[in-house]
């Protein structure tokens, strides 16, 4: 994986840009970012941590599926520490994450409105300016495959976070319909829960990737109940699309040996990868603050470590 140089191409980056230089390296830098709902708290907790080390714009590409895409949109704008307040301040209420309201466990209209584009408005003129190029995973649901959105080539704010609405709309917590560019799509999860083959397709050479899942994760495959509630609800005559759920763990087991070097790189790549601990306490509904707040400083810290700077003192405040 050599990850030790993955890290090292990116302190030399930003050291070059702090200094002034910003000549060709001959590098393509990527960051990929899992999400998970609320899960994602802890890969924002990441990407905080990045932005404390001056390396928002270092990076030439910046993946990122379902929270993982949030979290990346609001660093590439340079508001990682206001994007992580949404999972502890905003959808840790009821009124937007209730598992007991099976029709819309998930409400993504509301939780868009109040915070995305409200009281922690991302600032989506930055993200369409931004040095790195965005890419946002989803799931295309006519062909059942993924789709990356250059979220650059959108080019309007409002395509941009149609985008990312698609990109949030996880299966089964939420039913709603998202079109971007006449295209129905949803969560990326299933087939492309962080999107580390794009970015080694697209010529990248060192990638840092935060995983919300521990080393030995391994997804399992769907089971005969969600099969059947995934197809009821999205995929009724779309066999294209039932299949997705059906294979979903192929797609993710071939992604988490690439990012933990238990499947060859190409030559020329280097991977580092931050992952949580098996002990984690923070799922996907979790609702917790104090179990967010922490998850997230843990991830940070852990982060900041792996740049060799000091994470003791580090915090959210």
């Amino acid at each position: 994986m050599n990850a030790g140089a993955a890290i090292a191409a990116i302190q030399a980056r930003a050291a070059r840009f702090r200094a002034g230089d910003r000549s060709p390296d001959g590098r393509k830098l990527a960051l990929v970012v899992e999400g998970g709902a609320l899960r994602g708290v802890c890969s924002a907790g990441g990407v905080v941590a990045l932005e404390d080390l001056r390396l928002t714009d270092v990076f030439d590409h910046v993946y990122g599926t379902s929270a993982g895409v949030m979290n990346a949109s609001y660093f590439v704008a340079g508001q990682a520490r206001l994007g992580i307040r949404i999972y502890y301040e905003d959808m840790n209420r009821r009124s937007i994450v209730n598992p007991w309201r099976l029709w819309r466990i998930l409400d993504l209209d509301r939780l868009f409105e109040r915070a995305v584009m409200g009281n922690k408005r991302l600032d989506v003129e930055a993200v369409l300016a931004s040095r790195s190029k965005l890419f946002i995973a989803t799931l295309e649901m006519a062909t059942g495959a993924g789709r990356l959105f250059d979220a650059q080539a959108l080019a309007s704010p409002e395509k941009l976070l149609r985008a990312l609405q698609a990109a949030t709309a996880a299966p089964l917590l939420y039913r709603g319909r998202v079109d971007v560019d006449g295209l129905r799509c949803m969560d990326a999860g299933m087939v492309n829960a962080f999107p580390v083959e794009d970015a080694i397709a697209a010529g990248c050479t060192d990638l840092l990737v935060l995983l919300t899942r521990p080393v030995g994760y391994r997804r399992r495959p769907a089971g005969r109940l969600m099969r059947w509630l995934f197809n009821r609800l999205h995929a009724a005559g779309n066999p294209k699309l039932a299949r997705t759920v059906a294979v979903r763990h192929e797609a993710d087991a071939r992604q988490r040996d690439l990012a933990f070097g238990r499947a060859p790189l190409p030559p020329g790549v280097n991977l580092a990868t931050i992952c949580t601990d098996d002990d984690e306490r923070v799922g996907r509904l979790t609702r917790d603050r104090r179990l967010l707040r922490a998850g997230a400083l843990a991830f940070g810290r852990k982060t900041l470590r792996a740049f060799g700077a000091d994470a003791q003192g580090w915090s959210l405040a």
